[in-house]
């Protein structure tokens, strides 16, 4: 998507994504939360001093980011201006930016990419990890988030939401791959939302199922 496309889709991001999902399974805030709440069970004792949510759009993360993780100084960037409008209303304490030269002059314990890297073209996805890793402190940590292609709830919803419409979605293997090829040191991953809303009172068996490859979404720790 363009920048005129993310523009677009700023206001009413939330509610068309609650729409592609079929009845009765939306639950935008827990998709939003269990992703932050994963990190700070994976960072552990680590607390980061800076934060930056690579993609924020209008913020679905930053609130969660701030209550996990309440000492750190949280960052934001988007492409898009009017995202980072709405996210600058609802969040005054957060720093936001689409200008990646005043990210580039800053440096981050972690960077999030929730759902982002679906959007960028797949000749870009390595150097855009880079510029990512560049701007990571000594032994700091990128976590990606992404659809798993072959969960086939994943790819209806995928498939029905207009803001995926020209996106490409790619398995855990490539995401690795492509940890690899931007020069991260290490990574370690796993598969996330085996249980949908009627299944709730199952999820806490998800952390035993990470390598099973049927979860909606996965994730990739980085190291660099």
């Amino acid at each position: 998507m363009s920048k005129a496309e993310f523009d677009q889709y700023a206001e009413k991001y939330d509610r068309v994504l609650e729409e592609a999902m079929p009845m009765g399974l939306g639950e935008s805030g827990y998709f939003a939360e269990y992703k932050i709440r994963l990190m700070a069970r994976l960072l552990r004792d680590r607390a980061p001093s800076r934060i930056l949510d690579f993609g924020c759009g209008a913020g679905r993360s930053l609130p969660y980011l701030q209550r996990f993780f309440p000492e750190a100084e949280c960052w934001g960037y988007d492409v898009s201006e009017e995202s980072l409008k709405l996210a600058a209303h609802q969040l005054p304490g957060v720093r936001l930016s689409n200008d990646w030269e005043v990210i580039g002059q800053q440096e981050f314990d972690v960077v999030l990419a929730a759902n982002v890297f679906h959007h960028i073209c797949p000749a870009d996805r390595v150097s855009t990890l880079q510029s990512c890793r560049a701007v990571l402190a000594p032994q700091g940590q990128l976590f990606l988030f992404e659809h798993n292609p072959f969960n086939p709830l994943t790819r209806r919803v995928f498939e029905r939401c207009p803001f995926d419409a020209d996106a490409e979605m790619f398995s855990l293997n490539r995401a690795c791959e492509m940890a690899r090829e931007a020069g991260f040191l290490s990574e370690k991953h796993g598969y996330t939302l085996f249980f949908p809303r009627p299944l709730a009172w199952l999820r806490g068996l998800e952390p035993i199922l990470v390598d099973l490859p049927l979860g909606a979404q996965y994730y990739v720790q980085m190291e660099s």
